[in-house]
């Protein structure tokens, strides 16, 4: 199991020998709560909720929970969480499993954009050696897909045994996983078996590899319509690129019978792997992007469990965690204004960088998680980004990396300083940018992030300037607006990347502006961290 954030829990409540720490997730059955042991192993410990009521565990609940976790505890493998410790006879049933500390593949390609073919060799290896030791315990998982996938550093771990079932069992329905990543015998109604799993990890690397799922329109659509295309096996691999078709595309056969058994694509993946120079871990095989995002996710993390535990038992040693980031929460200013309205904010009371056409997302980040809106209910703490962040006036755009052959770089008067190059965390663009006339900015009176009233499920990122720098900000949007393109858009930039490149419509004025609009979830909340929001 693993977090997106710790909340803080009531501290001394224990399940078995875990001390609660803080809460990790909640949903219609139950929770997940961080937990660690005497000894300061952390797990997370997922219950039952309680009938309001009643104030006991429904029997039908706890039978299915008993069942759950009999199964989870027969799964041992590397890249598995496994069971720690469980009691489902007690007054509130639980189960501790190991915490990890990692993003999900889901959120990681939303984040960090498709894998290149070799780190996809990398991970359907770790997956593939996962289905091998669920099958060998005699399950079938039935849920495989990028959200039940997390990805630490050293290999893929496959998660949620809700509703997995043993073979053994006979039954005439199936329960549904995501439909987007189900074998169509699920779709049917029919009897899933090890099989089915291999087209759900088909359908997972199919995702990884091409940014969606492989039938037709890719998922998405009523349910109904989803359930009939999986129910037909209405596939469409368009866009997987050729290296890639002797992986996936067995695994998407329509015909059980023919799909390759996880022990077969481990083998092949084993092959394909051993082509490659030494260095098996996945610094050597994910690109920079996930690399950092993973790390970064894991040191963040770090950081949360050592808060929760010392909040729970202030005089407990405290635990080796990652490196800090540069990230620094200073206090409040006394002085400081009230919070902007709520979630939803105000139109017409603020200014807005506006996004590029078709309502596709500026932002080009890395990292995948889920969203929390930093001081909702509350006013805005000032934050320090984690490097200075540069506003500057778009020079030049190019399409993929900026290049360092000093021949390349454009030629500047005598006397005026260099031209200064950003290139896209996602690789796909290449901005010069004008220096004079932007500015830098190290603290910023408040970030948040909120839904778009107006804009379905889109999502805003907006920060506070102080007084100084939002009138510098003010003067480099009036410069800009109006002008051809790519010269009226602002480069927003961080180190040597750029976060984001808005189009400025108009001269901006006031403190608080909105820097992005028409962001998806874990795009906004990695921008807002990026600019300081904890």
């Amino acid at each position: 199991m693993h977090s997106d954030r710790v909340k803080q829990s009531q501290p001394e409540r224990h399940f078995g020998p875990f001390t609660v720490l803080g809460e990790l997730a909640s949903g219609g059955m139950g929770r997940v709560y961080l937990a660690a042991s005497a000894g300061g192993r952390t797990v997370a410990v997922k219950t039952l909720l309680v009938d309001d009521a009643s104030g006991v565990v429904d029997q039908a609940d706890r039978r299915r929970f008993a069942r759950e976790v009999a199964l989870a505890q027969r799964v041992q493998g590397v890249y598995t969480a496994s069971v720690v410790a469980a009691d489902a006879q007690a007054p509130m049933p639980w189960m501790a499993t190991e915490y990890i500390a990692a993003p999900s593949l889901r959120d990681l390609v939303a984040s960090c954009g498709t894998l290149q073919p070799q780190a996809l060799y990398w991970v359907a290896a770790g997956i593939a050696e996962a289905l091998v030791s669920i099958h060998a315990a005699g399950l079938v998982h039935r849920d495989v897909k990028p959200s039940n996938v997390l990805l630490p550093i050293d290999g893929p771990r496959v998660i949620d045994f809700g509703i997995s079932h043993a073979i053994d069992m006979t039954r005439t329905q199936a329960v549904l996983g995501t439909v987007a990543f189900a074998a169509p015998e699920q779709a049917q109604g029919q009897a899933t078996t090890p099989a089915s799993d291999v087209f759900s990890l088909g359908a997972t690397l199919f995702h990884l590899a091409v940014g969606r799922a492989p039938y037709r329109d890719g998922g998405s659509g009523p349910a109904m319509e989803q359930l009939v295309r999986a129910a037909t096996g209405d596939l469409d691999v368009s866009g997987l690129t050729p290296e890639l078709h002797a992986l996936v595309l067995p695994c998407l056969a329509l015909d059980p019978a023919h799909r390759p058994t996880p022990a077969q694509i481990l083998e092949d993946c084993a092959g394909q792997l051993r082509r490659q120079p030494a260095g098996r871990g996945g610094r050597h095989w994910l690109g920079p992007a996930w690399t950092s995002e993973i790390e970064r996710y894991g040191e963040r993390r770090s950081r949360e469990v050592e808060d929760a535990r010392q909040r729970v038992d202030p005089d407990a040693v405290t635990g080796q965690v990652g490196a800090p980031q540069r990230t620094t929460v200073l206090p409040p200013s006394p002085q400081h204004e009230d919070a902007p309205p709520g979630r939803r904010g105000r139109r017409g009371q603020r200014g807005r960088l506006w996004a590029l056409g078709s309502g596709a997302a500026v932002v080009v980040v890395v990292g995948a998680l889920l969203l929390w809106q930093p001081w909702q209910g509350g006013g805005p703490a000032l934050v320090a980004p984690d490097e200075p962040v540069g506003f500057y006036a778009v020079d030049s755009k190019a399409d993929g990396v900026c290049s360092t052959d000093p021949q390349t770089q454009p030629v500047r008067a005598p006397g005026t300083e260099p031209a200064r190059s950003y290139t896209a965390d996602d690789r796909s663009a290449c901005v010069t940018v004008t220096t004079p006339g932007g500015l830098q900015v190290r603290q910023l009176d408040g970030v948040r992030t909120f839904e778009d009233a107006q804009g379905g499920r889109d999502w805003i990122v907006e920060v506070t300037f102080n007084s100084q720098d939002a009138a510098q900000f003010s003067d480099l949007t009036g410069q800009v607006a109006g002008q051809p393109q790519p010269r009226n858009e602002i480069a927003i930039v961080m180190g040597n990347r750029m976060l984001a490149n808005p189009v400025i419509m108009q001269r901006l004025a006031g403190r608080t502006i909105q820097i992005a609009t028409h962001l998806t979830a874990a795009q906004a909340r990695i921008l807002a961290e990026a600019l300081g929001a904890r």
